[in-house]
């Protein structure tokens, strides 16, 4: 009987999983994102109704891509990705 591997659902490939706050967007935050970025290369965000402020995710998303210069992967809900830029 042959063996069959499961496909792995992506939060169990190691993508750390990062949150914004109230607070929104700050240099820690963005220092948290950058390291977790170097070891893993791909990070996932989620930004709590408390962290939205008047604000769209897809603006937050941009913003912190710009400042981590990483690309985002994708947008969904209050949730995005960012993968690391090759030669960052």
């Amino acid at each position: 009987m042959p063996v069959v591997k499961k496909r792995r659902k992506p939060d169990s490939l190691g993508i750390t999983t990062v949150r914004i706050g109230k607070k929104g967007v700050t240099t820690a935050l963005i220092q948290e994102i950058l390291k977790n970025l170097k070891k893993k290369r791909t990070v996932k965000v989620a930004i709590l109704k408390t962290g939205l402020g008047d604000l769209t995710t897809k603006e937050i998303a941009e913003r912190v891509a710009e400042e981590t210069r990483s690309r985002i992967l994708q947008i969904r809900g209050h949730t995005f990705t960012l993968r690391k830029l090759k030669g960052s």
